[in-house]
């Protein structure tokens, strides 16, 4: 029982990592797990609580690589000791404690060290991705006993997504919320039609560039439905991907928590796609000399920032500088293609014009009169 248990204040140096945090909201750190509940009994308060860390870190652990690597290569990375675990955590805080004289329960936020997370994959051969992709709008229109729903209430499916959308991670997933401005954009029938103006327009609302229309169809009796998505990826360019989730209520499940199953399979799908075409082989890679047109120090400044922080740059360094370009000297690990889809994601293009390469902010033209090539 949970009754008359005492909030406590977490002591720092728990198994050996600091745990008096306070943590802003990074959308972008994928290195970072939030949520992870830990309930734990022992003989004694503190016993509870040390029990409860440590196994909130492994689980932590197992996200984390959930998060990086695919299905199959995982089960190469074996069960590290917590040693290991601990070498990799950077640190951690924790919520919503809850104490008792021998049970210890809280809500977990873990930060891992890049350098050797990415060392102890490495080491055991497995390849991962952690190039992290523009957010990716789900458009969750709901079949049901002839009924169609994209925008009109009631629609569960929508109400999950909405719910438990994947704010962090490789492929960040926003739901859209509804309003009159969303159902003037695209209705049901124009986004299983895929039409792209309208979800184009959509995506870009809510800072995405790629809309997946998700359609739910629910058959079967209570207690025994079956649960269809079809899933249609659409991008700005290229060729729609179509792939599909079928998810049945099992004894003693609401349609609602099989809906919830649902989803979670249509994001694993999705994830699971962009870490095969991103997966980074850190025994290739090259140096590339690049140009950056430039307006001024101050959009180099914000283009610097954007290059140098992304995973697949080894490193760089300003060879030189004037009013209008900089020369990089650009060390990338994996392809030339990998670099240009992970400077994509940063609204970056790479582009190549004779033996020069350039980068510049996506859809601009700052390549004329520059003093290179001469």
């Amino acid at each position: 029982m949970l009754r008359g248990f005492r909030k406590i204040r977490l002591l720092a140096g728990i198994v050996g990592v600091s745990a008096s945090l306070s943590f802003p909201a990074f959308a972008q750190d994928i290195f970072t797990v939030s949520g992870v509940h830990v309930d734990e009994s022992a003989e004694t308060a503190a016993a509870a609580r040390d029990q409860a860390l440590a196994i909130g870190q492994r689980r932590a652990f197992d996200e984390i690589v959930a998060r990086l690597a695919l299905p199959e290569d995982r089960s190469r990375l074996g069960t590290p000791n917590q040693s290991d675990i601990n070498n990799m955590v950077r640190d951690f805080g924790v919520s919503n404690e809850k104490t008792s004289s021998v049970r210890y329960i809280a809500d977990m936020t873990v930060r891992f060290k890049e350098t050797e997370l990415r060392n102890y994959m490495r080491f055991r051969d497995v390849s991962f991705a952690e190039v992290q992709s523009k957010p990716v709008i789900i458009v969750p229109v709901y079949h049901s006993g002839g009924y169609v729903s994209l925008w009109d209430d009631p629609n569960p499916w929508r109400d999950i997504w909405s719910r438990n959308v994947a704010t962090s991670g490789l492929v960040p997933i926003k739901a859209p919320i509804g309003d009159l401005q969303d159902i003037g954009t695209v209705s049901a029938e124009q986004a299983e039609n895929g039409a792209m103006d309208r979800l184009n327009n959509l995506a870009r609302r809510y800072g995405a560039n790629v809309s997946v229309v998700a359609s739910a169809t629910v058959t079967g009796d209570a207690g025994a439905e079956v649960v269809d998505v079809t899933a249609t990826r659409y991008e700005p360019s290229g060729a729609p991907q179509i792939f599909g989730v079928r998810e049945t209520t099992i004894a003693g499940e609401s349609l609602n928590e099989t809906l919830v199953r649902a989803a979670k399979s249509v994001q694993d799908q999705i994830a699971d796609g962009w870490k095969r075409a991103n997966l980074i082989n850190y025994g290739t890679g090259g140096t590339l000399m690049v140009f950056v047109p430039i307006t001024g120090l101050a959009d180099w400044a914000k283009i610097e920032s954007r290059i140098f922080d992304l995973p697949v740059v080894r490193a760089s360094r300003v060879v030189a500088m004037s009013r209008r370009e900089v020369q990089l000297a650009l060390e990338y690990v994996g392809s030339v293609e990998q670099l240009r889809t992970a400077l994509a994601q940063q609204n970056l293009s790479l582009s190549q014009m004779g033996d020069l390469w350039f980068i510049q902010p996506a859809g601009t033209d700052r390549l004329q009169g520059l003093s290179t090539g001469g």
